[in-house]
């Protein structure tokens, strides 16, 4: 009971982020909506730290989608513009849209490092290989006393050629 409490009071607090987030934005308020972000984001993880339920793998995802939905506000923010002439003419400015691919790359970082350290968890251990020096088996001789056959014994077809 008390640590779903815990849940609904961290998934509050994100919630509660994002609409503020979300209304900064729809009054064209960038500096406002990044610092209600921001401090969203900070809040949610002490919140997790002092109830001890901080989870790394949530703290990933939502690290990423703060990320993705900046990303998405600075494009729309910045790197598009309706101008009035011709009538529905868009231009895209190359700034606004570095700036946001910039920030959605970055955004990706926390979700491959999970992940990576995911695949190392499931990878199953290799076997040891063999060794790359390879030396082939040496032949057997029953003794040491052999000699060197002559034309006429190897022709003879009573010995095979080793």
């Amino acid at each position: 009971m008390i640590q779903d409490l815990k849940k609904i009071g961290s998934g509050l607090i994100l919630v509660i982020g994002i609409i503020l987030f979300f209304s900064s934005l729809l009054n064209n308020n960038l500096n406002l909506a990044l610092v209600s972000l921001t401090s969203t984001l900070i809040f949610w993880v002490v919140y997790g730290l002092i109830l001890d339920t901080f989870d790394v793998r949530i703290f990933a995802w939502v690290i990423s989608t703060a990320g993705f939905l900046l990303a998405i506000s600075i494009f729309f923010l910045y790197g598009v513009e309706e101008v009035p002439h011709p009538i529905g003419a868009i231009v895209f400015h190359a700034g606004g849209i570095a700036g946001a691919l910039g920030i959605g790359l970055f955004s990706l970082f926390p979700l491959l490092i999970m992940h990576q350290l995911n695949s190392d968890k499931t990878a199953p251990k290799s076997a040891p290989t063999a060794k790359e020096n390879y030396t082939p088996p040496k032949p057997d001789l029953e003794s040491d006393d052999w000699e060197f056959a002559t034309e006429e014994e190897s022709q003879s077809g009573e010995f095979e050629v080793g």
